[in-house]
């Protein structure tokens, strides 16, 4: 797998593995439940639509049964123009109603008439529509059920309510109405008989499941963290499950009055119910917040303890995927009865005269029925102690209490984090009593000086004008739970393509990305997951939810020196009352980090300072998909002029395939926007890095929405180098004069200047220059110092030269590499040509043709030379492994040539292959294949006609002698038996027919 050189970042870690840790010099005091879980659903609790679809035993009404469905309001009917995927209804037509105020009376109620009483599964079909709050409020034999539903997710798909009793002497009805603004589709339900008997001993055993001798053996198996699409069965699942887990306590782990035992979650999605030893411990809402729960008094420290958790990630909220289930780290942590509950440093900078001061924030948690006297000592630490505050204080029985303490760094003992040079401190504090430490807690911070001005961002008090990206927490197999591997690889990744500075998504972040963005240099702002306050989740209870879920992003996260500020939410309407509340609630948890929202509306007609709240917070972040960013910068600049604006997302153009050979061609365009004018315009963070799963309109075939610099997953398209050139902090970088013999070259580049974009301080950079063959060992490689590189130094030039090289090179790259070592700008020449290209197989179908090549290092591109009755043409160029050529003449003979291209010219053509376009459909597009977890994981293309995909695999590449068939879009996992090795191919079935196989992939582990 290309990405799984974790063992080198392994080594980069090992002085930071975790961001806050707790110590106890006695004994383990904590312990990870990370694993193998036993996992399972159950009758009515969820479904997969993906494998739903109306029986004859079903009971389906459309909305053109009129009889049988009521409205109220000016419904209109709307037919499929058979032009647009995001809104075909189930029969010929569907119902839309814009509500244009809150709570309209408008509604259709359908009256079902089922054969006999009975339970029945319920589902809703619906075309999209704009609507975030769509009510579907079931009346049964028991009661009502209210649900609500985003539109503009899995449109044109059953979608399962759940099962409920039906009683034909009592009635029923399903109604379709809404309490905010937007528009709605209605179009169709379902209701499938259920067996009552399957269905009640199915409500008997999740009453049992959390008991300690419940017998799990059958259940499914899967990883924590993970997500239910691991298997393949639940690719699509939306619902509740359930995780069953045996915890073993360590021996040294004994029962004692003074010691309290906790369960500590990073992350559950969507919301959490969680038993312990077949006691229902507690509750939590909420997919990216962490949370915990007391066990002390429920755990066996002479048996075995059970731990259940069930996960319902029925909530969702948008774009991107609602990977269900525990997404993240679990722990069991032991404690004494009073702990370090939380601390937060703020570092306080003097750029005059190089000093900082601190002021750091402790909460004690006395869990003891006894008043407590305690000594607190905290110490900021770089290597060595560099200050010691000390402090004594009382803390009441069950109770917390919050002090301050304060404190001075010396100039020799500040260094200034920066992006370029992330310098991280510790800030360890300890409580004791009677000389006995009884808690010890860690933080990492830096010390740095962010700052919004009414026309500059300044970092250390120098102006930058910055580039990042949305990165989305997502991964086709990983979903969002994220292994340290591929955090790893994003933030590089990100870095080589010069980001600097983000808001990296909507959502609380896993904690492992923030601390490498610490120490590799991302400035983040980090934002609550609010999308829409038209949710119910959203705005019940006065927003407790967003309150708590803030609250808990930044008790983690706030001593993050990658973190500069904090988003109360993105894209929303109705929210001026919300924004300044929430704003004022954020400041008092962290007031010294910048407080804003993410905006799309402030350019609009009748928006105004007035109306909307953007002037309240530090800074405007604007989305901007637009096709005139130019204008909607000037209104919001004249409505807003003291605000310096950062473009939270912009959007040059979707692609409308999952092609590697996407570019965006206009980036430069865009930024021109910005480029030597606008000068309060900061910087932009396209959507997006990635591209990611989504249940939303317009998402490919594959489930994926195709934005991304680099695909789902993680394979680099054209756009990445189109952003690394973009991106550059630099212009015009040459070599000239360049003699072999003499061993001699001239480099010269200009560096940006203060108005252009990206725009920066370059201090302690170096340019390197590497000669490699064509092997790419390196002949010669050598560094030299660049002098500070401020916006208004100019061009720079210099002379470079080296050895005698041992041999002929084919390459020469120059780079100028920033302090921590990435990439800002490059340059490559190449010396020859690439070495012969060679097919490796073709597959043909009717009017098609597939060429597979293996690529090679010294080539950057491939095409095809290709005769058709003496007719010469040429394909498409492309980075990636392969070629399609379609529209070909069926039984006529096409003589294919291969060729490699890279800077210096073309190869020699590969030998003469001879075909005809004929034959069975081609198989999918293998995006990416990997052993892990005891797994091989294949990531695939597809269409939206395939109804199944088969993967035949063994241990050897004659004897594929197993089969693996899944109608899961995109990827398919398969359970190994510990092969470190395997071959495979896919094909795929459309309607009764199959493709042909693809070429043979050798996986290794």
């Amino acid at each position: 797998m290309k990405y799984l050189f974790s063992l080198i970042f392994a080594l980069l870690l090992v002085s930071c593995k975790t961001q806050t840790v707790s110590e106890n010099n006695s004994e383990i005091d904590s312990f990870s439940l990370n694993g193998e879980w036993k996992f399972n659903t159950f009758l009515g609790d969820g479904s997969n639509y993906l494998n739903v679809q109306p029986k004859k035993t079903d009971i389906v009404i459309d909305n053109s049964q009129t009889a049988l469905v009521e409205t109220q309001g000016k419904w209109k009917i709307k037919t499929y123009k058979g032009t647009d995927r995001e809104t075909k209804p189930w029969g010929a037509n569907y119902l839309s109603y814009d509500f244009k105020k809150d709570n309209d009376p408008a509604f259709v109620k359908f009256t079902t008439k089922v054969p006999q009483s009975g339970y029945y599964e319920h589902f809703i079909y619906y075309p999209v529509g704009t609507q975030m709050s769509a009510l579907v409020e079931v009346t049964h034999a028991d009661g009502s059920y209210t649900k609500d539903f985003i539109l503009k997710t899995r449109p044109s798909v059953w979608v399962s309510l759940g099962i409920f009793k039906i009683d034909i002497q009592k009635g029923h009805a399903i109604k379709f109405h809404s309490n905010r603004q937007g528009k709605y589709d209605v179009d169709a339900i379902m209701l499938r008989p259920v067996d009552a008997n399957e269905y009640l001993k199915s409500e008997k055993e999740k009453k049992a499941l959390v008991k300690i001798d419940y017998d799990d053996s059958n259940w499914d198996n899967l990883k924590v963290p993970g997500h239910f699409g691991m298997i393949n069965k639940y690719s699509n699942y939306s619902g509740k499950a359930w995780y069953r887990t045996e915890v073993k306590l360590p021996k040294t782990w004994k029962k004692a009055s003074d010691e309290r035992i906790r369960i500590q979650f990073e992350g559950v999605y969507h919301v959490a119910r969680v038993f312990f030893n077949g006691e229902y411990v507690g509750r939590h809402q909420g997919g990216f917040t962490p949370f915990e729960f007391d066990i002390t008094d429920k755990v066996n420290f002479s048996d075995k303890n059970i731990l259940v958790v069930e996960a319902d990630n029925n909530y969702l909220v948008g774009a991107t995927w609602n990977w269900g289930g525990i997404i993240r780290d679990v722990h069991l942590v032991k404690n004494k009865d009073v702990r370090v509950k939380y601390q937060y440093i703020h570092a306080e900078p003097n750029l005059k005269t190089g000093t900082a001061s601190y002021e750091i924030k402790v909460r004690v948690e006395n869990n003891s029925a006894e008043k407590r006297v305690l000594k607190v000592a905290a110490v900021v630490k770089k290597g060595k102690p560099l200050n010691n505050t000390v402090a004594n204080i009382t803390v009441e029985p069950n109770s917390i209490k919050e002090f301050e303490l304060k404190g001075q760094l010396s100039a020799n003992d500040v260094k200034l984090w920066h992006f370029d040079s992330p310098e991280l401190y510790n800030l360890k504090t300890s409580i004791a009593e009677n000389g006995k430490v009884l808690d010890t807690k860690i933080d990492r911070f830096g010390i740095r000086k962010f700052e919004a001005t009414a026309t500059q961002m300044l970092l250390n008090g120098e102006p930058v004008r910055l580039v990042g990206f949305n990165r989305v927490s997502d991964h086709r197999y990983w979903g969002s739970s994220e292994p340290q591997e591929l955090i790893n690889l994003d933030v590089d990744l990100m870095k080589t393509a010069g980001a600097n500075f983000t808001r990296i998504m909507h959502g609380t972040q896993n904690k492992k990305l923030l601390d490498r963005c610490d120490e590799k240099g991302i400035l983040i702002f980090e934002e609550v997951n609010v999308r829409s306050l038209k949710m119910p989740e959203i705005y019940e209870d006065n927003f407790a939810k967003p309150k708590q879920w803030m609250k808990e992003m930044i008790e983690r996260d706030a001593n993050h020196a990658s973190v500069v500020g904090w988003s109360v939410g993105n894209e929303l309407s109705d929210h001026f009352d919300y924004v300044k509340m929430m704003y004022n609630y954020t400041k008092k948890l962290d007031p010294n980090r910048l407080a804003l929202h993410v905006s799309n509306r402030g350019y609009r007609k009748g928006e105004t300072p007035a109306n909307n709240p953007l002037e309240y917070g530090d800074m405007i972040f604007q989305n901007i998909y637009q096709k005139t960013p130019g204008n909607v910068m000037d209104t919001l600049h004249k409505r807003w002029p003291n605000k310096a604006m950062f473009f939270s997302e912009f959007g040059v153009e979707r692609f409308k395939d999952a092609s590697l050979d996407n570019d965006i061609t206009k980036l430069g365009a865009w930024y021109d926007n910005m480029r030597k004018q606008r000068p309060y315009t900061t910087g932009a963070s396209i959507w997006t890095y990635n591209d990611y799963k989504s249940g939303y309109s317009s998402t490919l075939a594959d489930e994926n929405r195709a934005w991304g610099m680099v695909n789902a997953w993680r394979t680099k398209r054209r756009a990445f180098y189109t952003h690394q050139k973009e991106n550059s902090p630099i212009t015009g970088l040459n070599i000239e004069n360049l003699n072999l013999n003499k061993q001699s070259a001239t480099i010269s580049f200009n560096v940006r200047e203060a108005d252009d974009f990206p725009s920066f301080t370059m201090r302690d950079y170096t340019l390197q220059y590497v000669f490699k063959n064509k092997e790419g060992e390196d002949l010669f490689i050598e560094k030299m110092n660049l002098p500070v590189l401020k916006p208004s130094y100019g061009k720079w030039s210099g002379n470079i030269s080296w050895d005698k090289l041992s041999e002929s090179p084919f390459e020469l790259t120059v780079s100028l590499l920033a302090t921590n070592g990435y990439s800002r700008g490059e340059k490559k020449i190449y010396f020859e040509v690439p070495s012969k290209a060679i097919i490796d197989e073709v597959k043909t179908a009717n009017g098609k043709i597939r060429v597979h090549f293996t690529k090679k290092r010294d080539a950057f591109e491939y095409y095809l030379k290709y005769a058709i009755n003496g007719a010469e043409k040429e394909s498409y160029k492309t980075i990636a492994n392969y070629i399609d050529l379609d529209s070909l003449p069926i039984k006529k003979d096409i003589k294919i040539q291969l060729i490699a291209r890279n800077g210096k010219g073309d190869s020699k053509a590969s030998d003469i292959v001879k075909v005809k376009a004929e034959g069975k459909i081609l198989a999918p597009i293998i995006w990416d294949s990997f052993i892990a977890d005891n797994k091989l994981i294949v990531g695939y293309s597809g269409t939206f006609e395939d109804v199944s995909y088969t993967i035949r695999y063994g241990v050897s590449k004659g004897n594929l002698n197993k089969n693996s068939t899944s109608n899961a879009r995109g990827i398919m996992t398969i359970n190994l038996e510990n092969d470190k090795t395997i071959y495979f191919q896919i094909q795929r079935e459309i309607k009764g027919e199959k493709s042909n196989w693809s070429n043979i992939v050798k996986v290794k582990k």
